[in-house]
């Protein structure tokens, strides 16, 4: 017996076709981290959030297991985000696989955001080591990060890896 689909469906955790679903799949990743870094259900981190639980199903779901009526947040996950990779001619989308990996990309820009203010050992555990599921290794070299950071590259540091509404 062959299953005839009515409509087009779409394979979770494929890159977005347009800026309306690229921003929707940005929300529900929002409400994801919400949820794991607050422990909120996912109806009031979809509210906060500014998405919908049916949208966070839709971008995040293997993410998500059923808690009684709403949804609670597994404690890591395997879907591909896009993020921002620093090398030495700038900024290069790259995609990580799973949410330890990006994770790591966030702790890695905020040790690069402080060893731009100064703190001399914050790069310290990411020299040498490489990008999951990349072959790109961590910029550590400070006179070239000082370096983008004068081009302008690295103003908006806080903004490459994380995507909230402004509450």
């Amino acid at each position: 017996m062959v299953k005839i689909m009515s409509r087009k469906q779409r394979k979770r955790g494929t890159v977005p076709r347009t800026m309306r679903e690229k921003e929707r799949q940005l929300d529900a990743f929002a409400a994801l981290a919400l949820m794991r870094r607050e422990g909120m259900s996912a109806s009031s981190a979809a509210e906060a959030e500014g998405t919908t639980v049916r949208n966070m199903r839709k971008y995040v779901g293997p993410a998500l297991r059923k808690r009684g009526k709403d949804y609670a947040a597994k404690r890591s996950d395997r879907l591909p985000r896009v993020l921002i990779a620093i090398d030495n001619k700038g900024t290069r989308p790259i995609v990580v696989r799973s949410s330890k990996a990006a994770s790591k990309m966030g702790r890695y820009f905020n040790a690069v955001d402080d060893a731009l203010k100064g703190k001399r050992g914050a790069l310290r555990e990411f020299r040498g080591k490489r990008i999951p599921y990349t072959r790109l290794k961590f910029l550590t070299n400070l006179k070239t990060l000082r370096r983008l950071k004068d081009a302008g590259v690295l103003d908006n540091l806080k903004d490459i890896y994380w995507h909230g509404k402004k509450r």
